[in-house]
């Protein structure tokens, strides 16, 4: 009894004493916030990592002026190897679990994302929600090293942009790692992820003197999004038109529309509150048939013209012309994309295998050919529930009060 007791206590210190087998000093290690992936000569891997600085990440305690991150660049014949290599360079171990966007150059896209995702999802550090940008007409690395006046670094800063763009007005895509490894498991569905581009002059930017002018010398500005055959870039969406992408998928949490009443020169522009969209795909003698229903509700945030919104004839025409103008509009992308790209970046494929397995059995290998041929129709219908505070245009009495 005493042996078994001595023998049970003995295994309880010991398990007591045992440390974490892969601890990392917080004082010898650096979070890694960002990084840009671009082509380097010899046929190498250009890797550049924004890495948090946290002597300036909180000015106010102990803040000298200097830059919130750093920036490393390491060459490799692959990723892994330009990231494992980066102590090179760098005196800390880098902790990559708290990486907030991946920027992906133009040319490295048009080649194919497999290495660049095999990476991400074999890490155990990386998580889901990283966002993967495509930089467009410019070099990646250029979006991370734009500095803003507002302090903030350029992961941060371009993650809470387009976050809000999406959330606001819809003119950038879902672009995380899951939404676009789900893109590519599904069938019937071509993958899509934003678009970023520099505008301005980057490498006055890079200074952080260029921070003390209230107007930025260069700016990161969402462009849309990239249009992908399996995992090869093949051309750029208008955030016009990713805007409407998004709305056919069902995907839009908020957004405005400036519709002409009349002429181009007089718009109304209707926020919408809500916005909900329904397709039926079937497929007759080899030709997807498509039809889309949208259902919305708004109010008037501006008007252009003396259109009375005091009456129920008023609201009922303005509500026959935003739906009119949906219809056009949505129809309008949808040929475009069928013209330009030949790729269902819509989902259409996809909703057909959900709901109509064997008929998609019979088209899917060949579903893109069958998309660029397929019959659209498009329904909507508004609902304008108020004017905000105002009924009509202020304009000046006939006797000139």
């Amino acid at each position: 009894m005493r042996k078994g007791l001595l023998l049970i206590m003995t295994i309880i210190l010991c398990l007591l004493q045992c440390g974490c087998w892969d601890w990392v000093e917080v004082n010898q290690s650096s979070m890694l916030t960002g990084m840009a992936i671009e082509s380097g000569k010899d046929g190498l891997i250009k890797l550049t990592m924004e890495v948090l600085n946290p002597a300036e990440a909180q000015r106010v305690q102990s803040g000298t002026g200097g830059p919130s991150t750093l920036l490393y660049t390491m060459k490799g014949k692959s990723i892994s190897e330009a990231s494992s290599r980066m102590n090179e360079i760098v005196e800390r171990t880098i902790i990559y679990s708290h990486i907030h966007m991946v920027v992906v150059d133009e040319s490295i896209a048009r080649k194919g994302l497999g290495q660049i995702i095999d990476v991400l999802q074999r890490s155990r550090f990386v998580r889901e929600d990283v966002l993967l940008l495509i930089a467009k007409d410019s070099p990646a690395s250029d979006v991370l090293k734009t500095m803003y006046p507002s302090g903030m670094y350029a992961s941060w800063k371009l993650r809470m942009q387009v976050n809000h763009f999406y959330r606001t007005w819809g003119g950038t895509p879902k672009s995380t790692l899951f939404d676009y490894t789900e893109s590519i498991l599904r069938e019937g569905r071509e993958p899509i992820l934003g678009a970023i581009s520099v505008q301005g002059d980057a490498k006055v930017s890079e200074s952080s003197d260029s921070t003390k002018s209230s107007s930025p010398k260069a700016i990161v500005r969402c462009v849309g999004s990239a249009v992908f055959r399996e995992d090869k870039l093949i051309g750029f969406l208008s955030v016009s038109d990713t805007r409407l992408l998004n709305l056919v998928r069902d995907e839009i949490k908020g957004t405005s529309f400036a519709v002409p009443i009349d002429s181009d020169e007089d718009i109304a522009t209707i926020r919408m509150n809500q916005i909900h969209t329904d397709m039926d795909v079937s497929l007759k003698d080899g030709r997807p048939n498509i039809k889309l229903s949208i259902v919305g509700e708004g109010h008037v945030s501006s008007i252009d013209t003396g259109l009375p919104l005091d009456t129920a004839a008023g609201y009922r025409e303005l509500e026959h012309m935003e739906s009119n103008f949906l219809n056009d509009q949505v129809t309008a992308t949808i040929g475009r994309v069928q013209r330009e790209f030949g790729v269902d970046i819509f989902g259409f494929g996809e909703h057909l295998n959900r709901h109509n397995y064997r008929q998609f059995e019979s088209a899917k290998k060949d579903w893109n050919d069958h998309f660029v041929e397929a019959k659209v129709g498009v329904s909507s219908k508004v609902t304008i529930s108020r004017s905000d505070l105002k009924t009509r245009k202020i304009k000046s009495t006939d006797d000139g009060r």
